[in-house]
């Protein structure tokens, strides 16, 4: 299959934090980013749900949920959910 070339500008913090990420799971950011477009192209779309966050607004009662806490990159102890079927999928190359 012929390759091509990508080219993206991202945020200097973000792209440090994705390569930690990338690096405790042994691949490179090019090896994730394919990974990334392969699942675009098999699900047909964005890989994991986006949602428009609207503020409140004074008709809309305000409801008191538990807020999850979501894990940081900061974190020493981040997993990456489903590391193992990337593992599987990178293992395929």
């Amino acid at each position: 299959m012929p390759k091509t070339t990508l080219n993206l500008r991202i945020d200097s913090k973000i792209k440090k934090q994705a390569e930690k990420v990338v690096d405790e799971l042994g691949i490179s950011m090019s090896a994730a980013i394919v990974l990334y477009l392969k699942a675009i192209v098999r699900e047909n779309g964005i890989p994991f749900d986006m949602k428009v966050r609207r503020p409140e607004t004074p008709e809309a009662p305000k409801t008191k949920e538990k807020k999850k806490s979501k894990p940081s990159f900061d974190d020493d102890d981040f997993e990456l959910p489903g590391s193992d079927s990337i593992r599987a999928a990178i293992d395929k190359f």
